[in-house]
C-alpha cells in the first residue's frame, strides 16, 4: 500500500474521502478494497485487523472514514466499537455486517446550540435532509 501517496494527495489539495478497513477477515479486506479503489471519490489509506494496531495506524493516517466488518447484527456499539470510537474522535465509523448486509453509522460531533432552529437544522443535517 502507497502510505505516502494518500498523505500527499490530501497535502495537494484533493477532496476524496480517506478510508480505513478494520477486518479480521482478510479475504473481505481484499475484496472490499477492491470495490472501493475502483470509486473515484474514495482513498483506501489501509487496513488492519487487530484493534490495538489499527488505532495506532489511525492515529498516523487519518482517515475520513473506518469501515469495520461486524457480525454483530445490532447497531449498538459494542465494547471495541466504543473503544474505537473514543480513539478516533471525529472520525466516522460505518459498520457493516456482511451476514445481513446492513450497515450501521457512528459519528461523533459537536455543536453548539443556541435556539430550537439550531438543534431543528444539526437533526436534519445528520439525516441529510
Amino acid at each position: 500500500m502507497l502510505y505516502t501517496d494518500s498523505m500527499s494527495s490530501r497535502q495537494n489539495g484533493e477532496s476524496k474521502v480517506r478510508v480505513f478497513i478494520l477486518s479480521s477477515e482478510s479475504l473481505f479486506d481484499l475484496g472490499l478494497e477492491s470495490l472501493l479503489r475502483q470509486e473515484p471519490a474514495l482513498e483506501v489509506v489501509g487496513h488492519e485487523a487487530d484493534l490495538d494496531r489499527a488505532l495506532v495506524r489511525i492515529s498516523v493516517l487519518s482517515p475520513d472514514v473506518i469501515v469495520v466488518n461486524s457480525a454483530e447484527a445490532s447497531c449498538r456499539p459494542t465494547a471495541a466499537m466504543l473503544r474505537l470510537m473514543n480513539g478516533t474522535p471525529g472520525t466516522k465509523i460505518i459498520k457493516l455486517n456482511l451476514q445481513d448486509n446492513t450497515v450501521c453509522m457512528y459519528r461523533e460531533e459537536q455543536r453548539e446550540v443556541e435556539v430550537v432552529s439550531d438543534l431543528a437544522r444539526f437533526i436534519c443535517q445528520m439525516l441529510d435532509r
